[in-house]
């Protein structure tokens, strides 16, 4: 195959106009570039940002949950104790009220 060669001549003007506009095609692409490696590094900060929120919300979450679950084990060790002190002043109540039955029957002359 036979290669194919065309040969241009253009005025000096006209190729100094032709190395400017290539000049400045080149600066655009080199600011495009720039561009594109700020962009891209602009979205890995953005990502390392938001995965950071994220896991600083997540170990608030882990906290809150563990409080809950703490409060959650006292209150039923609360509800227990009131139930066992609720037993014992309904016992002594019973015992309290026989007593004064038994002074109120004495009182009365009943034995």
């Amino acid at each position: 195959m036979a290669s194919l060669e065309v040969e241009l001549r253009v005025s000096r003007e006209e190729f100094q106009r032709i190395r400017q506009e290539r000049r400045e095609l080149e600066k655009r692409f080199y600011e495009l570039e720039k561009l594109e490696n700020t962009l891209r590094a602009l979205r890995f900060r953005h990502l390392l940002e938001h995965r950071e929120r994220l896991r600083r919300k997540l170990e608030e979450m882990k906290h809150h949950y563990e409080e809950l679950i703490e409060f959650e084990k006292k209150a039923q060790r609360d509800k227990e104790l009131l139930f066992e002190i609720r037993r014992k002043l309904s016992h002594e109540n019973a015992e309290f009220r026989r007593e004064l039955g038994v002074r109120m029957n004495e009182d009365r002359g009943e034995t």
